[in-house]
C-alpha cells in the first residue's frame, strides 16, 4: 500500500520498511492508546517530544480537542520546541476544530505549529476540507487507501488472443473480446482518446503505451526498488497531467472514450466472419 501510496502522490508513510526500502519519507504521530497510558495528556506529550523532539505532531482529540491543543501549547512552551510541531486532530468536525484549534495556535505565537487531520477520510472528504478552506496542512489516510470502499474486488479473466499466429476471439454475449496481441495509442495533446490497436500496426503519431516487463518468466526491470518507485510516479504525474480537466474530477467526471483502430475492427470482423462460417460448416455436417 505504501509503494502504491507514493506513486499516486501520497508525500509520506508511517510505514518505516517502506520507506527505507523505496525512499520514501517517514511520518508519524502518536495513538489514542499512547494518550490513554499516561495520567493525563500533557504527561504523554513531554514523553513523546522527548523521544520524537524533531517535528513532533500531537494527538490532541483524545478526550476533548480544544483542550488537547491547549495542553500541546504549554508543553510546546515549557520545553521550547522552536523546530516544527503539529496537532492531528482524528474526529468530530476537522473544518471547525481545525478553525478552533488555528486560533488556538496563532494566540499562543505558534503560527509555524501545522495541523494535520485524520480519520476515514477519502479524497471527496478532503476536497470537501479544501473547498471550505479549513486550515489543514495534511492529511493522513489509512482505513480507505488500504481497502477499496466503491470496488472491494476486481473482476478479471485470462482471455485467449491468439493461438500461435491464429487470432482468436469470443463471441459470448457480454464476454465477446478482440482477437490478436495489442497495443495502446495515445494521443500527445491530450486531444482525444486512446485508441486500441494491433500490437504491431503503425502509431501513427501518437505514443505506444504497452512495454515489456516480462521476457522469459523473468522481470525485465531491475532498477533499485527507490528509483523503480520515482519512475513510476513520474509516469502517475505524467498520466494525470495528460488528462483534461473534465476527466479529472472528483464529481461527474467525463470520460475520454477508446476506440478501436480500423485495422484492428477488419481483423475482428474478419475473425467473426470465419468462424461463423465454421459454426455453420458444423452445424450441415451434423444434419
Amino acid at each position: 500500500m505504501a509503494r502504491a501510496s507514493a506513486i499516486a502522490g501520497f508525500a509520506a508513510t508511517s510505514d518505516v520498511e517502506a520507506a527505507m526500502r523505496y525512499g520514501l519519507a517517514p511520518s508519524g504521530t502518536m495513538a489514542h492508546s499512547y494518550v490513554e497510558a499516561f495520567p493525563h495528556e500533557r504527561a504523554a506529550f513531554r514523553a513523546f517530544a522527548a523521544d520524537y523532539p524533531t517535528n513532533p505532531i500531537f494527538l490532541v482529540d483524545t478526550y476533548d480537542t480544544p483542550a488537547g491543543v491547549r495542553a500541546a501549547v504549554d508543553v510546546i512552551t515549557e520545553l521550547g520546541l522552536t523546530g516544527p510541531v503539529g496537532v492531528r486532530l482524528d474526529s468530530g468536525d476537522l473544518g471547525a476544530l481545525a478553525r478552533q484549534t488555528r486560533a488556538i495556535l496563532d494566540d499562543a505565537g505558534l503560527r509555524q505549529a501545522t495541523i494535520v487531520a485524520s480519520g476515514s477520510l477519502d479524497e471527496n472528504v478532503i476536497a470537501g476540507l479544501v473547498a471550505e478552506g479549513a486550515p489543514i496542512d495534511g492529511y493522513g489516510v489509512g482505513t480507505k487507501m488500504g481497502v477499496s470502499y466503491d470496488a472491494p474486488s476486481l473482476d478479471s479473466a485470462y482471455k485467449l488472443v491468439a493461438y500461435g499466429d491464429r487470432p482468436v476471439l469470443k463471441l459470448s454475449p457480454g464476454k465477446a473480446t478482440l482477437p490478436a496481441p495489442k497495443q495502446v495509442f495515445r494521443d500527445p495533446t491530450g486531444a482525444h482518446g486512446d485508441v486500441v490497436g494491433l500490437r504491431d500496426e503503425p502509431p501513427g503519431g501518437r505514443e505506444p503505451l504497452l512495454v515489456p516487463v516480462m521476457r522469459k518468466g523473468r522481470r525485465l526491470d531491475r532498477a533499485d526498488p527507490a528509483e523503480a518507485v520515482r519512475a513510476a510516479r513520474g509516469r502517475f504525474d505524467a498520466d494525470l497531467a495528460w488528462l483534461p480537466e473534465p476527466a479529472r474530477r472528483l464529481a461527474d467526471p467525463v470520460p475520454l472514450t477508446t476506440t478501436v483502430s480500423p485495422t484492428l475492427t477488419a481483423l475482428h470482423e474478419r475473425v467473426t466472419a470465419e468462424l461463423g462460417g465454421a459454426v455453420r460448416r458444423g452445424d450441415q455436417e451434423r444434419r
